[in-house]
């Protein structure tokens, strides 16, 4: 009887040490969130890796809509975020407690890069003066809504040269839902032009999927600043700390991650994650301030 008793108090240790386990794991859990831009390999990838060097369970959430993003971040619920630029400082104008404080770069400076705009080689516009001129009878492809290079910038470009509502001006404007999409509309002939990032036009190149001697580019942009990382602010110092070393120790600590993230990116070889503020991103913000319009017009794409 005794022997039973004894058996009974100790399962009741395990369970109540099972539980507190258990209570602990889920209340020092992160989450490691990003939208439809980042690949969820990548996301993936960096949540193994954060789980191994903070020692506690990192787990990934993927947003398909900018506004569930929102949502959550109103809530609080996602530790660490990937953003692009664009979508950092529209959601860091509403949710101010997510601050960017890691990115791409090399000596101190984040990495940038440039959108463009593109027409196939055959066509008969040499610069943008020529497409605007014949917008009539353009049919134009946009990346995402909320694509930094693939709409804000180009868009806004447009808007310098007074095409204030692209839809009332071109013949079609769409959104090709990523920027190999809307490269290769024009390649395939079934948009006029596309806007899309540098970057990404040059790595089709590398892929094989297009030559130089198929398109024309119009247009580029002024420097971006690259996509940041975003942490809450609301986390405990410590919690902070150790994961803005994370991403700065990451080219040393895991090469073949960090080897993703550069590929993913299309890095430079020497670009490493280095730290970053949130005044590094005003060069994104003062034009996203002079487009309050433009804001209102994303927001019907953000539902």
């Amino acid at each position: 009887m005794k022997n039973i008793k004894l058996l009974a108090f100790i399962g009741i240790l395990i369970s109540i040490s099972f539980v507190s386990v258990m209570g602990q794991t889920s209340e020092n859990k992160l989450i490691l969130g990003g939208t439809y831009f980042f690949e969820e390999e990548l996301l993936n990838k960096l949540a193994d890796y954060l789980t191994e060097e903070l020692e506690r369970t990192v787990e990934v959430k993927i947003y398909e809509k900018t506004s569930h993003l929102h949502d959550d971040m109103d809530k609080h619920v996602p530790d660490i975020l990937f953003m692009n630029s664009y979508g950092y400082v529209y959601g860091h104008a509403k949710y101010p407690d997510y601050t960017a404080f890691s990115a791409l770069g090399r000596n101190g400076n984040p990495d940038s890069y440039k959108s463009c705009i593109i027409v196939s080689a055959e066509a008969q516009y040499k610069n943008l003066d020529d497409l605007i001129e014949d917008a009539s009878n353009v049919d134009l492809r946009f990346v995402h809504a909320t694509s930094t290079s693939g709409h804000i910038v180009p868009r806004y470009e447009l808007r310098k040269r007074d095409i204030t509502q692209a839809e009332a001006s071109f013949k079609n404007i769409d959104f090709a839902g990523s920027h190999k999409d809307a490269i290769m509309a024009v390649i395939n002939g079934t948009a006029t032009a596309a806007a899309c990032g540098l970057p990404s036009l040059e790595y089709c190149i590398e892929q094989g999927n297009l030559k130089k001697d198929q398109y024309r580019i119009l247009w580029k942009s002024h420097e971006i600043q690259g996509a940041p990382v975003v942490y809450n602010t609301e986390l405990d110092t410590d919690t902070k700390e150790q994961i803005k070393k994370a991403f700065l120790k990451m080219a040393q600590k895991d090469p073949d991650a960090y080897k993703f993230v550069q590929n993913t990116f299309h890095a430079d070889m020497k670009s490493q994650f280095i730290s970053v503020n949130d005044s590094q991103y005003d060069v994104i913000r003062s034009m996203a301030s002079s487009m309050e319009d433009l804001i209102l017009f994303l927001n019907f794409y953000m539902q």
